[in-house]
């Protein structure tokens, strides 16, 4: 049986190796794409012809459609990664989690060694499970994570062919956005990521609020029936 168990963890690791590695390749690719002037461009000039008479407005309202790239890259990325994701699972291993801490924290406080090596035992492969949760909510966004790289990098070429420097954000009328940063990002940048971040976290509870309500109404129905 131990032998059994060792071996699923030695496949479960190589798959997770397997992944890292194509994540990592993935990513260094989506990376090149954007740090390089050519490579950046390239993609951004191709998908300018789509995108200005769309979202790109002619030029006309930068800010907008820098508003609307967020809001797109926000629901593509939050309504699948909302369907790949076990939110039941996801909860149950939260708990077990906080259960386990517990668990560790009161037997460090007794000095009970037994229990504290069968805990750090148990760590591993909690671990593990995880992952393997993590990996896959993450193996379907792989594609989409690439579609947004190629969003990023049309939003430089776009930014860099405005044929004025002076736009108007919420907080400031008068702002160049090619030079202008917020801390250490240029303002067009943070408004796009902000803007992401806020469409995937409302999307993500809109429909997890949509799916649980349903969810407990059908078992509401089969417990009473």
């Amino acid at each position: 049986m131990t032998e059994t168990y060792n071996k699923e963890q030695q496949e479960a690791m190589k798959k997770m190796m397997s992944f890292q590695m194509l994540y990592m390749l993935i990513m260094l690719g989506s990376l090149f794409i954007v740090i390089t002037p050519s490579s950046r461009d390239a993609v951004g000039n191709l998908l300018n012809v789509v995108l200005i008479p769309t979202i790109g407005f002619g030029y006309r309202y930068p800010l907008l459609s820098i508003i609307l790239t967020g809001v797109i890259i926000g629901v593509i990325l939050s309504i699948p990664r909302y369907f790949f994701t076990d939110w039941v699972k996801m909860g149950k291993m939260q708990n077990t989690m906080k259960a386990f801490n517990e668990a560790i924290r009161a037997a460090y406080r007794e000095r009970d060694m037994k229990k504290i090596n069968k805990l750090n035992s148990m760590r591993m492969q909690m671990s593990m499970d995880q992952y393997q949760l993590s990996m896959n909510t993450m193996k379907p966004l792989l594609v989409i994570s690439v579609l947004t790289i190629l969003f990023y990098a049309w939003l430089f070429v776009f930014v860099g062919k405005i044929p004025y420097n002076y736009i108007a954000f919420p907080w400031d009328f008068n702002i160049n956005i090619s030079t202008a940063h917020f801390w250490i990002m240029p303002y067009w940048i943070f408004m796009y990521f902000l803007t992401e971040i806020v469409v995937s976290y409302f999307i993500t509870m809109i429909m997890k609020y949509i799916d649980f309500t349903l969810r407990l109404r059908r078992i509401s129905r089969e417990t009473s029936s």
